[in-house]
């Protein structure tokens, strides 16, 4: 009986045009593949036919905030406001690996051309480790 992988069996590294960023490990890590469906309803039905639709690729990463200059990272520039011309967003390579041999699990899946839209930081009064998450959508998926 095969046993589950687990969150110490993943590792997550994210590589930009200038090599590894956004460094550090991630606390949680998800993604998605979504075909968004076409329904096709003919006269006289009441059940569509589904065609196939557009697929898209999201996830995100969350962990704690590690450095000041994540929005730079995430969008190309330190400095975001109306009237300044905003360089095109950066692209990179996510990668998910999975290590487990001895669970007879190995692989990795491999986000290309992605993007990050959103990000938000979560801070709370007191102790707790101020929140990071990065949602990002991809151009391209491998599993290998």
């Amino acid at each position: 009986m095969k046993k589950p992988i687990q969150g110490f069996d993943v590792s997550v590294q994210v590589i930009g045009s200038g090599g590894p960023e956004l460094a550090g490990e991630y606390q949680e890590a998800e993604f998605s593949v979504k075909n968004e469906l076409e329904e096709y309803l003919e006269l006289g039905e009441r059940i569509a036919q589904l065609l196939d639709g557009e697929v898209k690729i999201e996830g995100k990463l969350k962990k704690g905030w590690m450095s000041l200059n994540v929005v730079e990272s995430a969008f190309g520039s330190g400095t975001l406001r109306r009237g300044e011309r905003l360089p095109a967003s950066p692209r990179f390579v996510i990668t998910f690996s999975i290590k487990a041999k001895e669970k007879g699990l190995s692989g990795r899946y491999k986000f290309e051309q992605a993007i990050f839209p959103e990000l938000s930081i979560s801070i709370a009064a007191g102790k707790g480790v101020v929140k990071k998450d990065l949602s990002f959508r991809a151009e391209g998926l491998t599993e290998a």
